[in-house]
């Protein structure tokens, strides 16, 4: 497949990707919303109440739910790739491995970026509330119209999207890591940028995701994405420790490909 044909293909699925984990995010962030007692908070405690009734648990439910759905999916269609090749990869080995890493790898590398939607939930919260109490209403109206809002369409749709975009990206991507270390054979990964008007580069991003097109690296290795004059290594587009600037909102993939020896052949492990 031509870098050309992968991109068209997954810009499709991320597509795809985004919906599943936009309807994912929805509904948790309306559970979380659900689940709080608003009746019980006084204007003397609210933040505290709030603090005491969400838990970071409870976020990190909803990125293991994305990341399960999103990375079961992509890696299977990466698997089926590499089997064009090598007829080796196995659905078996690929979803143990998947299944087997995936809490841990978000716990190591995910937690600030969950933390983060976590803190910014709250104050969302936080901001309806003392807007309320401003307005001269009780906190038994506060709490109604909280719970209303909570149930309507468009509630947190703004921040659902943008955290889809990001983190399906995150996600297909390390799928496509598990993929490739259960092929039997040595691995290399390819920066595959969207190459479009909204693709990072100078002057609208410090980041250069437009130059990372087609770098071609060792599977193990961190990529460089270009930052003023300097860069930023990361394992794949999206990666949860790069900086909120290079990875918000990303639509780069890194595919996999196995490395040939100088005659060409495959290079097994």
């Amino acid at each position: 497949m031509t870098e050309k044909q992968y991109r068209k293909k997954w810009l499709r699925w991320h597509g795809q990707y985004e919906k599943l984990a936009y309807k994912e995010l929805i509904k948790g962030f309306r559970d979380l919303g659900n689940s709080i007692p608003f009746t019980f908070m006084t204007e003397d405690n609210y933040e505290i109440f709030l603090n005491n009734n969400l838990k970071q648990e409870q976020f990190l439910n909803i990125y293991y739910n994305i990341y399960k759905e999103v990375g079961t999916i992509h890696g299977l269609r990466t698997g089926k790739q590499i089997n064009q090749q090598l007829k080796e990869f196995t659905v078996n080995a690929f979803l143990s491995q998947f299944d087997r890493n995936l809490i841990g790898w978000l716990l190591e590398n995910a937690t600030d970026r969950i933390t983060i939607v976590k803190e910014t939930y709250l104050e969302y919260l936080k901001q309806i509330i003392t807007q309320g109490i401003a307005d001269g209403k009780s906190m038994s109206q506060i709490a109604t119209e909280l719970t209303k809002r909570i149930n309507q369409r468009n509630f947190y749709r703004w921040q659902a999207l943008r955290i889809a975009r990001t983190e399906t990206t995150a996600a297909a991507n390390y799928a496509a890591m598990q993929s490739a270390d259960v092929s039997g054979v040595v691995m290399e990964k390819v920066w595959i940028s969207a190459t479009d008007s909204r693709t990072r580069r100078p002057p609208k991003s410090e980041f250069n995701h437009l130059q990372m097109n087609g770098v071609r690296i060792p599977k193990k290795e961190y990529f460089k994405v270009p930052f003023n004059g300097g860069f930023e290594k990361v394992m794949f587009p999206g990666d949860p420790k790069a900086s909120a600037g290079n990875v918000i909102n990303c639509r780069c993939s890194s595919a996999v490909v196995p490395k040939r020896d100088k005659d060409g052949n495959i290079i097994r492990i």
